[in-house]
């Protein structure tokens, strides 16, 4: 039987990655060298990102090995998809980081974003490999904030993650009544965190459609009725 080739280990690892193979986490690499294996990851992603630039990072490991690759993220710019990428990461966070850029607000360092989070610092520290922080002079441009309590049907379906059956469910549960937030919103349609994540900086709950002021009609004095005298 002939004897693999080098490159049998970076085969089997490419099928796995693309599930045509299983994957055995207790199987140990062909040659046993760290080095190699930690080659082999990086050819792997690196492959992987080439195929989907917005893929997740789910772990510590991969995000380090992303930003050996370059990949970076612009606390003061990223969207939400590139947000969304991050392990841990909450969509309330990723909205709330939308909001500081619409105001212009420019985060400084990993402490600042801690503090603004709220976020156990261990997460901020993990994803600190691919985090730049830049300050920019120009706001960005950002699409306007649909009101989720006044926006029609065409309107909430060209958002990410409402389709047309979401999009009625929200219609008629706004006719019960105001969503009072987006976490509210969430709630009653049943959203899972990756819609609301995809939705994060795209959505606010205002109050609704104002109505038409209707026009006043012009009072006019009946000449056959004597004034109002104003003595007691």
């Amino acid at each position: 039987m002939a004897k693999g080739h080098w490159l049998d280990p970076l085969a089997r690892r490419l099928l796995q990655a693309t599930g045509h193979l299983p994957r055995h986490p207790g199987a140990a690499t062909a040659s046993g060298d760290h080095g190699h294996g930690e080659a082999v990851e990086l050819e792997l992603l690196s492959l992987k990102l080439h195929q989907n630039p917005w893929l997740a990072l789910p772990d510590e490991a991969t995000v380090q090995r992303a930003a050996r690759l370059g990949v970076r993220l612009d606390v003061n710019r990223a969207p939400a998809a590139q947000w969304g990428r991050l392990p841990g990461i909450h969509w309330q966070w990723i909205d709330q980081l939308l909001q500081l850029q619409r105001q212009g607000v420019h985060i400084r360092d990993l402490a600042e974003l801690e503090q603004r989070l709220g976020a156990p610092p261990a997460l901020p520290r993990l994803w600190r490999p691919v985090l730049v922080f830049q300050s920019h002079g120009d706001p960005p441009r950002l699409p306007p904030l649909v009101d989720v309590n006044g926006a029609n049907g065409r309107q909430l379906s060209s958002l990410p993650g409402l389709d047309g059956n979401r999009v009625a469910l929200l219609l008629q549960e706004r006719q019960r009544g105001r969503f009072r937030s987006l976490a509210d919103l969430q709630n009653r349609l049943r959203l899972p965190d990756s819609v609301m994540a995809a939705l994060a900086g795209r959505l606010h709950c205002g109050q609704g459609p104002i109505p038409p002021a209707l026009p006043r009609r012009p009072f006019k004095l009946d000449p056959s009725v004597p004034p109002v005298s104003s003595e007691m």
